[in-house]
């Protein structure tokens, strides 16, 4: 079973050698911490972590070429990021020359070379390790102003984030992947992940008041007997698939995820995620179903005749409501 761990000074050697067989830079090594991913003590991959202040500089994220397709390299990133989240720091980047299509599965965006902060700019990737021409990445560790788009969806409350989901399911190991509704499961075994939505909406509540927010829509569909005597999709064919529209396809990390799914019986439904259960041998989505509710709260309540024109809710107005008739 791989394992992630800290680097020991034993461990240098073969770093080293990594490093130099995908024709990395072993520059600066001795101010980095370094993860290593294992199993039986042969060495799988490696990712570091500079610390520069408030910033971070993710790097040597490495992959042994008999060790590729395992979901290896995704297990190091969310690790180190991970580990710049618990230290405290802001921001994180990386320097890169062949994968910028990578890294953006990880909240990770372009960013100018010339907006990199100065802390950064004394390491030795900035130096001379890295070419003038490799590619600045950025992730935000730390919730700034939200903007529009980020901001949660109104009336709602423990919604999942596209990017926890996923950083949950870039376990080292894959495992099958299931989707269980109130205890249950819900899909059935050889399910295909038909679509993968990033779906804007632009709304306005009963009490007038104007929102927008980012949803991500993943739809999933029964597959065929034979399918499905096959088993549940793993967790690295479905990350296989999700990375590849989300390298096209502007997915938010911060937007709500939800999951789609009907059969021929039942109406497709969009399903919240209540959380994950990791198992040994599997692990579970737990949904819970969509509910409807007035997102103006306490400012709709018993209908008042003469506040039933205003274009927006006033306390005791029941704007939301059905109007009162008077029977004579």
């Amino acid at each position: 079973m791989t394992a992630i761990l800290l680097a020991q000074p034993g461990d240098r050697a073969a770093l080293e050698a990594l490093l130099a067989e995908l024709n990395l830079p072993s520059a600066g090594l001795d101010g980095t911490e370094l993860w290593v991913a294992s199993d039986h003590d042969a060495l799988l991959g490696v990712a570091g972590l500079e610390v520069h202040g408030t910033v971070g500089l993710l790097r040597s994220v490495a992959v042994s070429p008999v060790a590729r397709s395992r979901g290896i390299a995704a297990g190091l990133v969310a690790h180190v990021i991970e580990q710049a989240r618990a230290r405290g720091l802001s921001d994180l980047y990386l320097l890169t020359t062949t994968a910028a299509a990578y890294f953006p599965r990880f909240g990770f965006r372009p960013l100018a070379r010339a907006a990199s902060p100065a802390a950064l700019n004394a390491s030795r990737e900035f130096q001379d390790a890295c070419p003038a021409s490799a590619a600045l990445l950025h992730l935000p560790l730390k919730e700034t102003t939200m903007t529009a788009t980020a901001l949660p969806i109104p009336g709602t409350q423990d919604t999942t984030r596209t990017d926890a989901l996923l950083d949950t399911l870039r376990c080292p190991d894959s495992r099958p992947l299931e989707f269980w509704l109130h205890g249950a499961p819900l899909v059935s075994p050889g399910y295909h992940v038909t679509e993968v939505k990033a779906v804007s909406i632009e709304a306005m509540d009963c009490g007038g008041r104007a929102a927008s927010w980012r949803e991500t829509v993943i739809q999933l569909m029964d597959g065929s007997p034979q399918e499905a005597r096959e088993g549940f999709m793993s967790t690295a064919k479905f990350l296989g698939i999700y990375d590849r529209v989300v390298a096209r396809v502007p997915v938010r990390p911060e937007a709500e995820v939800r999951f789609e799914y009907g059969t021929a019986t039942s109406p497709a439904l969009q399903y919240h995620v209540s959380h994950v259960e990791e198992q040994p041998e599997r692990l579970i989505v737990h949904l819970r179903t969509p509910g409807v509710q007035c997102k103006a709260g306490d400012a709709c309540g018993v209908p008042a005749e003469a506040e039933a024109q205003a274009d927006a809710c006033a306390p005791g107005s029941g704007c939301c409501g059905p109007q009162v008739v008077q029977l004579g």
